[in-house]
């Protein structure tokens, strides 16, 4: 039973889900164009959601031990909250344009939002699953949005059906490990792996969660959804996708390795391991021939998570810590190049082809160098933030003694570095087919030189940074 006085402990969960039913009835039963009331209400919600995070006690459990709040935990619901406010900020203008000004869209972000949000502090697989489904639930219909487009509706229809597939894996894996432990609580499931010999269903179960959650993560070989959602999707959509539930997912999987199924390292560290070099592999190599840049960015998608995961195969703190680091950067910088995505018009035509782009720094010469240093940092070149996080992601690898880890994380970021180089080419070397829209968005424009300020100027606040986050992982 939950106490008047404990209402505090999920004040941001609370406040999104009251302001998700309040804005779906105003929707509903409003009878005149309410799209822009929408989502200022909307913004409102998540700027309060966010400010009520200062308010909470760490080191809180609720729900019979099933929710818990960490200082982890509270900080990534507050940078889940500023990415989904920053999402609805900017898809205003894009939304309009492409005819998709509708009420259900900031209502459904608001719904994902709050799964993602207990999907954070959940410390019970059960609870786990239904914030699971509610954060995918909300998203196949994002994906849907597009409804007279065939691309969107294939688009909805696969990523609903693997991600039903994902879901029913995490809940068979779940079903393994309740009937070895005959409990769901991380703590309970902790204690028993921790004294454990080893047992096939408890290990089997272990891999069939660490299997749905890295379809959540868009982690190969579990990434084959990404591609074709990202292309088939709204813009807006894909920058959503992109960001939030990667954030979300990452923190769920640091929660079960380091908690639950922290005496089996020797059972889920070759899977990570695994995982994370042929994320990077298949991530860097097949965006080599890509044109389209969201089908690129996907599959930049795929090799960046390659990239987290080394963090998590280390199996220790400080490399746990350089993972947060890197999706932290890798965040950012992305949600800045698909705002330039979003900006893409040419007449009354959304721009996806890396064609299109050509000879842009002659017309929008301030424009193209945010762009450049935005992929120049996700290419990992120096001083840009992507960098320095990559190079405290291989360090923690060389020092945890896996070097073939960091050489392989090297090797692929080389790989990589071609279809950045190849974006920043076409802006910058290849003749000038058409000018894009001249009237851009200034949301946008405002977001893509904040974000490539940030890794521009990261060489400055990187050890605040560093510091902050070990302060918040403990």
């Amino acid at each position: 039973m939950l106490h008047l006085s404990q209402i505090s402990f999920i004040l941001p969960e609370l406040i999104i889900f009251l302001s998700g039913i309040f804005i779906l009835i105003y929707g509903a039963f409003s009878k005149t164009d309410n799209f822009s009331n929408i989502n200022i209400l909307a913004l409102m919600a998540i700027l309060i959601a966010g400010l009520s995070v200062f308010f909470i006690d760490d080191y809180k459990s609720l729900f019979n031990n099933a929710f818990v709040i960490t200082p982890l935990a509270k900080y990534i619901k507050l940078l889940v909250l500023i990415i989904s406010f920053l999402a609805i900020y900017i898809s205003y203008n894009y939304l309009s344009h492409n005819e998709l000004k509708v009420f259900e869209y900031p209502v459904l972000l608001i719904f994902s939002v709050l799964g993602m949000l207990i999907m954070i502090s959940s410390n019970d697989l059960i609870m786990l699953y239904i914030s699971i489904e509610l954060q995918s639930l909300s998203l196949y219909v994002l994906v849907a949005l597009r409804r007279r487009s065939i691309k969107a509706s294939e688009a909805a229809l696969k990523y609903f059906i693997l991600g039903s597939i994902a879901s029913a894996i995490i809940l068979y894996g779940a079903s393994m490990i309740y009937s070895v432990t005959g409990a769901t609580n991380y703590n309970i499931i902790s204690a028993y792996s921790k004294i454990s010999d080893e047992n096939i269903i408890f290990s089997f179960g272990i891999i069939l969660i660490l299997s749905g959650i890295a379809f959540k993560l868009s982690a190969a070989p579990f990434h084959m959804w990404t591609p074709d959602v990202y292309e088939g999707s709204p813009s807006s959509v894909t920058t959503i996708l992109v960001t939030l539930p990667k954030l979300a997912a990452l923190t769920v999987l640091i929660n079960l390795l380091f908690k639950p199924f922290i005496g089996q390292v020797e059972v889920w560290q070759p899977i990570i391991i695994i995982i994370s070099v042929l994320s990077m592999a298949v991530g860097s190599i097949s965006a080599l021939k890509q044109e389209n840049l969201k089908r690129l960015f996907a599959f930049s998608t795929i090799a960046n998570i390659g990239y987290v995961l080394i963090g998590l195969a280390c199996v220790n703190e400080d490399a746990v810590q350089s993972s947060l680091l890197y999706i932290f950067v890798y965040t950012f910088g992305v949600l800045g190049v698909f705002s330039f995505i979003m900006m893409l018009r040419r007449d009354d035509t959304q721009l996806v082809n890396i064609s299109d782009i050509s000879g842009m720094s002659k017309l929008n010469p301030i424009l193209s160098l945010f762009i450049a240093i935005l992929l120049l940092s996700m290419a990992g070149i120096p001083p840009f933030g992507g960098f320095f996080a990559k190079l405290y992601i291989f360090s923690a690898a060389i020092e945890s003694d896996l070097l073939f880890l960091a050489i392989s994380g090297v090797i692929f970021s080389v790989v990589s570095a071609y279809y950045y180089l190849k974006i920043i080419k076409a802006i910058y070397l290849d003749e000038v087919v058409e000018d894009i829209a001249s009237n851009l968005d200034k949301k946008q424009y405002l977001i893509i030189a904040f974000t490539s300020l940030l890794m521009l100027t990261f060489i400055f606040y990187a050890d605040e940074l560093i510091r902050f986050i070990n302060f918040i992982y403990i």
